[in-house]
């Protein structure tokens, strides 16, 4: 069997780090890994693949930047030229950045197509990715879903449920596997942190960050806390959000420490170690309920929502006032929820993949 895989940001190559290697392990040439290079500079692409000694992919299609239109056509347009070449058996798709609209691609070539991370539901039509999960779920033939919840979105959109396989999250277990390197990083001395006093945030959605109104409810929301609680805002920075707050003129608020985008083991110290996360980020909201950190996310909707039933995450919306009340409430609660991801992701997608192939191989029209 011949499974073609595209991803193209950073949480991608982080999250499916332990995957990718187990696809090599099995398919060995027989797996195509193809980077969109949606995110292509050192800090938020090439050095991930250092520290998690990933391989380089088969395919390189540099797409970068650029409109939602314009990175959705080159996506579809050059995934589609690798699988006419290719010929795979099966497409995997990941979660809801662009990248997994290589899975329309694959669809219209009548190659089988499995989605990871399937069925999670924000229901908040202004986020791209929302659009982008709800296309690849109606073209998807394999569902894996990380929780009975995004399970029961599924059924109850119409899927059959011996197409959907619960599998936890890949996250945790790269987490914990490289917990030693985590912990081995010299992040919170370089630059003069102590455990639990600090605030770690990051922004980056564009429906956030690219709203002058809700961008300054943002730094404003951070220059509070800083001033209420005499501690260092860090706020690893996305491109987009460096260039709205240029382009708005804002001013970074006193206390608040912008800086670029760190290296994974670096930014999961200052995960571990933060007295709350502050964050628009998917990502981190699971990172801080696995590592007992609690998270605020200013956002209007969450397509995590295990997060705020097991009581690790809190949303906020953007309303300035609202975020420091909801960084004040997670700060003082107990710090004692289940995780409701668990390891073992990677493994049993791949066994599934395995039960699969017969059925998976079985229709080939195309070419």
């Amino acid at each position: 069997m011949k499974i073609a895989y595209c991803l193209g940001i950073r949480p991608d190559f982080i999250t499916n780090s332990i995957l990718i290697k187990m696809l090599d392990e099995w398919l060995k040439d027989n797996f195509i890994l193809i980077h969109t290079g949606q995110h292509y500079s050192y800090n938020m692409d090439k050095i991930f693949f250092e520290e998690l000694g990933l391989r380089d992919p088969n395919y390189h299609l540099e797409i970068g930047s650029g409109t939602q239109g314009y990175q959705t056509g080159e996506t579809i347009r050059k995934s589609e030229e690798i699988f006419i070449k290719e010929k795979p058996d099966l497409v995997l798709s990941f979660s809801d950045a662009n990248p997994c609209l290589s899975a329309i691609a694959a669809s219209k070539l009548n190659i089988k197509v499995a989605h990871l991370e399937a069925g999670m539901r924000s229901y908040d039509w202004r986020m791209p990715e929302e659009k982008n999960r709800r296309m690849v779920d109606s073209i998807s033939d394999i569902f894996f879903t990380p929780t009975t919840l995004s399970y029961n979105n599924l059924i109850k959109e119409g899927v059959s449920e011996n197409k959907i396989f619960i599998t936890s999250k890949l996250i945790v277990e790269v987490l914990e596997k490289y917990k030693k390197e985590i912990d081995g990083s010299n992040i919170l001395d370089e630059l003069k942190l102590k455990k639990k006093e600090y605030f770690l945030a990051t922004a980056h959605r564009p429906e956030n960050v690219e709203d002058k109104t809700y961008l300054s409810s943002i730094l404003k929301a951070l220059k509070t806390i800083h001033e209420k609680y005499l501690l260092p805002v860090i706020l690893p920075t996305h491109p987009r959000t460096q260039a709205a707050i240029k382009r708005f003129k804002f001013k970074i608020p006193d206390g608040v420490r912008i800086m670029d985008y760190l290296g994974f083991f670096d930014f999961s110290k200052l995960e571990k170690n933060t007295l709350c996360l502050i964050t628009d980020s998917g990502t981190v909201q699971e990172d801080g309920c696995w590592f007992k950190v609690p998270c605020v996310t200013f956002r209007i909707s969450t397509e995590r929502p295990e997060t705020e039933y097991v009581g690790s995450n809190l949303v906020s919306g953007l309303n300035n006032k609202d975020i420091v009340d909801c960084v004040d409430m997670m700060i003082k609660k107990e710090k004692n929820w289940k995780c409701p991801y668990y390891l073992g992701a990677a493994k049993k997608t791949v066994s599934v993949l395995k039960m699969k192939e017969d059925e998976i191989k079985m229709k080939k029209t195309w070419w």
